[in-house]
C-alpha cells in the first residue's frame, strides 16, 4: 500500500486544471482565475477629499489667509450645503475655497483640503462667503490623489488567484463582472449494495442508511465543487448508474471491494492507479482514471468502503486536494495548520499514517491546541461528530505527549460555531 503522501502525489500527477470559461462575478466566489485581471480605470478615478473641509490652492491658504467661498458652501445647514454646483464641477480660482465632504471630487485647480477644524467661516447669516485659514496647508494634504490605490493597466490579481469575498468589490469597481476562471468541478457519488437505503428512508431488517453519501458531498461543496449524491443502487443497476456518474469529473463509488464493483469499473474503462493507502482510518480506497483521446485523465474515480469516518478522512486528505488542483489551485493544496497536542497522550503509530480526530482551541497566547476526542473506534459516529479537525501523525512516530507539535487539517470551516 502507498503512503498518504505517495497516494496524494499520484492523484495530483493525473490532475489537470479544468477548462477556462467566463463566469458571472456573482457565481465566481471560490473559483480560481485562469487569466490575470488588470485594472481598466484608476482607483480612485479622480482626486478626492480625504477629510471634511475646504478645497483650496495650497499656495493661497497660508495661516491667516482669507479665502472667498464658492460653489456648494458649508456652515449654513443641510439645505445650504446642497446649494450650487457640486465640487467636481467647479474650477477654483486664486484665493477661492470650496466646501467638500470626505470622498468628494476636488474642484479643478485645487491641490489640498483645509480641514474644517483648521478653518473658520465668516460669522454672517446663511452660507459663509469667506473662510479664514487658522493654519496653513501643504499641497496634497487632505487629498487622495487619482490612482493612489491602483493605476489603470495595473495588475489586480495574477492567474491562479482564488476569488475571495473581499475581492468582489474591487472587481466590480473595475468592471470585471465576467472573470475567466477554471470551470467548477462536478462530483458524483453513488453507494452500491442491496443492504443500503437512502438517508431519508427507514432501515428495516438487516439494512442500514447510507450515511457515507452525504459525508462525501458536503466537503466537496465546501471546496467549491458541485456534488450530486446519486443515492443507493443495487448491484444489478450498477452499470447504468456508473455510466451516469461518469459524466462528472470526479466519481466516488462506495461499496465492497470484491465482485460487482471492480468488474463494473473495469468494464467502464477505469484504469487502476492504486488500490490501497497506508492510512488509518480509510486504507480501503482505490483510485483510477478514465482517459480521453489525448491520454489525459478526464474522470477521476475513487472506490471506498462505505464507512462514514474512513470516507470523511479520504475526502479530506485525498479528494479535497484533487478538487483544488482541478480548480486551478497549486499542487500542494493540502496545507495543514500547526497545533500543539493537548490532553491524553497518543501511543506511537505503526507503519501507517494516522488521522486522529481532534477538537481545536486557541489559548490566551494565540497558540492553537489540538485535543483528541473521546471515541470508541471508527464506527463511533456520535464521538466523531465532535471533531473539528484531523491531526496527522506520521508512521512510526510518537508517543505524542502534551505540548508536542502536530499537523492538523480542519474538517470544514473553523471554528465550527464561528
Amino acid at each position: 500500500m502507498l503512503s498518504l503522501a505517495e497516494a496524494r502525489g499520484r492523484i495530483l500527477q493525473e490532475a489537470r486544471p479544468s477548462e477556462a470559461i467566463e463566469v458571472a462575478l456573482s457565481e465566481a466566489l471560490g473559483l480560481v482565475l485562469a487569466e490575470p485581471l488588470t485594472a481598466d480605470v484608476d482607483l480612485p478615478p479622480f482626486d478626492r477629499a480625504s477629510v471634511d473641509g475646504y478645497a483650496v490652492r495650497a499656495a493661497d491658504a497660508e495661516a491667516g489667509a482669507r479665502l472667498s467661498a464658492v460653489g456648494r458652501r458649508g456652515g449654513g445647514g443641510a439645505e445650504s450645503k446642497n446649494r450650487g454646483p457640486k465640487p467636481g464641477a467647479i474650477t477654483l480660482g486664486p484665493g477661492e475655497a470650496a466646501h467638500v465632504a470626505t470622498g468628494d471630487p476636488l474642484p479643478v485647480g485645487a491641490d489640498a483640503v483645509l480641514r474644517t477644524e483648521d478653518s473658520r467661516p465668516d460669522p454672517g447669516v446663511g452660507p459663509p462667503r469667506e473662510v479664514f485659514a487658522l493654519r496653513g496647508v501643504l499641497a496634497g494634504q487632505g487629498v487622495v490623489s487619482r490612482g493612489f490605490y491602483l493605476n489603470a493597466g495595473g495588475l489586480i490579481a495574477p492567474a491562479g488567484t482564488r476569488l475571495r469575498l473581499p475581492m468582489v468589490s474591487l472587481l466590480a469597481a473595475q468592471g470585471c463582472i465576467h472573470p475567466v476562471c477554471h470551470r467548477r468541478v462536478r462530483v458524483a457519488v453513488l453507494a452500491v449494495g442491496d443492504h443500503l437505503v437512502g438517508a431519508g428512508e427507514a432501515p428495516v431488517m438487516d439494512r442500514e442508511r447510507n450515511a457515507a453519501g452525504p459525508t462525501v458531498v458536503l466537503p466537496c461543496l465546501q471546496r467549491g465543487a458541485t456534488a450530486h449524491d446519486l443515492g443507493t443502487v443495487s448491484r444489478r443497476d450498477l452499470t447504468a448508474a456508473l455510466s451516469r456518474a461518469l459524466t462528472a469529473s470526479v466519481v466516488v463509488v462506495l461499496g465492497e471491494f470484491e465482485g460487482a464493483i471492480p468488474r463494473a469499473l473495469k468494464a467502464s474503462g477505469v484504469e487502476p492507479i492504486f488500490s490501497g493507502v497506508s492510512l488509518h482510518p480509510g486504507k480501503r480506497v482505490g483510485y483510477g482514471v478514465v482517459r480521453d483521446d489525448s491520454g489525459a485523465a478526464a474522470h477521476h474515480v475513487f472506490h471506498m468502503s462505505p464507512g462514514p469516518v474512513g470516507v470523511l478522512t479520504v475526502v479530506t486528505l485525498l479528494i479535497g486536494p484533487l478538487i483544488e488542483r482541478l480548480h486551478g489551485g497549486p499542487l500542494d493544496a493540502l496545507r495543514p495548520l500547526r497545533a500543539l497536542w493537548q490532553g491524553a497522550p497518543h501511543r506511537p503509530t505503526d507503519d501507517r499514517d494516522w488521522a486522529v480526530p481532534v477538537t481545536l482551541s486557541c489559548g490566551d497566547d494565540a497558540r492553537l491546541f489540538a485535543t483528541p476526542i473521546s471515541h470508541r473506534g471508527k464506527d463511533d459516529l456520535p464521538g466523531y461528530s465532535h471533531a473539528d479537525a484531523l491531526a496527522l501523525l506520521p508512521p512510526r512516530s510518537g508517543p505524542w505527549e502534551s505540548g508536542a507539535p502536530v499537523a492538523v487539517v480542519p474538517l470544514g470551516p473553523w471554528p465550527a460555531n464561528g
